[in-house]
Formats: structure tokens, C-alpha cells, sequence
């Protein structure tokens, strides 16, 4: 039995917007001197620029929704989760790996950005808090003054 197959139309993706290839261009080149500091053993002065590489992301990833692309924007969700990561910003990257698991992926990318999750939330748990000894010290010479 020959069975025939319908043409069907493909569903058209919307192009990109010149304000969103202006976004993508400027996250790419803060991108790569991120990474070229990061590599050169400079990871302090690449810091800003992973924050800002990540800021461009999630700027990104809601346009690339409104566009229907729904696995760019999550690409850009890990991407933007990597960056604050590797910039030292460890919550963000959480919240945003646990953002891009919440939309569709393919199944070796939820399992690679589950594993990122993981990795993210065990440095996490390593990290001490924020100035959290100096905090615990001003509130007790406080008590200590009434």
C-alpha cells in the first residue's frame, strides 16, 4: 500500500527584529571578551563582563518568546544562567537553569542543564553567605550595647 504524503505548510518563524540582532551582536562581542579574560586568567575583570553577557541574555529570551521561538529562548535562559555562574552570581543562575528546565528541550539538553542545576546548586551550598559572619557580628555588639 502506497501512502502519500501531504504537503503540508511549515509554519513560518517571524524574523528577527533589528533591535534584537543589535542585542545578540552586542551580547556575542561582551561574550567573547568575557572569555578572553576569563582564559587569559583574568577572571576578575572578565566578572562584569559575564554579568553583562547574562543581563544581554535575558533581555533576549522573553523576546525570542514573543517571536515563538521557544528553544532559542530557553538556549538563551541557560546561556544567561551560565554566565551568572561563571561571574560568581550563583542565585540568578539557579533561578534561570530552573527557568530554561521549565520550558521544552530536547531530552539531552534538560539532561545536561539538569546536571548544570545541580552543579550550580552545590557550589551554591559551598558559598558562605554574603558578609554573613561580619552581619552576625553587628547584630550581636548590638544586643550586647541594650
Amino acid at each position: 500500500m502506497v501512502r502519500r504524503r501531504h504537503k503540508m505548510a511549515k509554519a513560518k518563524t517571524r524574523p528577527y527584529p533589528p533591535s534584537l540582532l543589535e542585542l545578540m551582536t552586542s551580547k556575542t562581542a561582551i561574550l567573547l571578551k568575557a572569555r578572553t579574560y576569563a582564559d587569559m586568567g583574568m577572571a576578575e575583570t572578565a566578572q562584569p563582563m559575564w554579568a553583562a553577557a547574562a543581563s544581554c541574555e535575558e533581555q533576549i529570551a522573553p523576546l525570542l518568546d514573543a517571536l515563538g521561538r521557544n528553544l532559542e529562548a530557553a538556549a538563551s535562559r541557560i546561556s544567561a544562567a551560565s554566565c551568572y555562574q561563571k561571574g560568581g552570581d550563583l542565585s540568578r543562575a539557579v533561578n534561570l537553569y530552573q527557568a530554561a528546565l521549565a520550558a521544552p528541550l530536547r531530552p539531552n539538553t534538560r539532561r545536561d542543564v539538569a546536571a548544570m542545576l545541580a552543579g550550580c546548586l552545590d557550589e551554591l551550598s559551598r558559598t558562605p553567605l554574603n558578609g554573613s559572619s561580619r552581619r552576625r557580628g553587628k547584630v550581636q555588639a548590638r544586643i550586647r550595647e541594650s
